[in-house]
């Protein structure tokens, strides 16, 4: 089991927290459900970033993944060109 504490972050302040504990079972359905009902939250803000906390994981360099629009909000952001995906 995979246990994760997921936020949405802009105007530089948390707008959701939510704690999840995917067993891998889930993962397939459970993961993508999640993911959409946060994308479509975030599109109400033009800067924001989401932020996934491995909780279980005790190397805070590998603890947290932060993805979104606010460079400004992440360590060491990479610009990603979406339109060459």
């Amino acid at each position: 089991m995979t246990r994760l504490a997921i936020r949405g972050i802009a105007d530089r302040k948390i707008q959701f927290e939510e704690r999840v504990d995917v067993k891998a079972k889930d993962e397939d359905t459970l993961l993508p459900a999640i993911a959409e009902r946060h994308a479509k939250f975030m599109l109400a803000f033009a800067l924001h970033v989401i932020e996934i906390e491995f909780l279980d994981e005790p190397n805070p360099l590998e603890r947290f993944y932060r993805f979104g629009t606010d460079p400004s909000a992440m360590v060491q952001p990479i610009r990603v060109d979406l339109t060459k995906l």
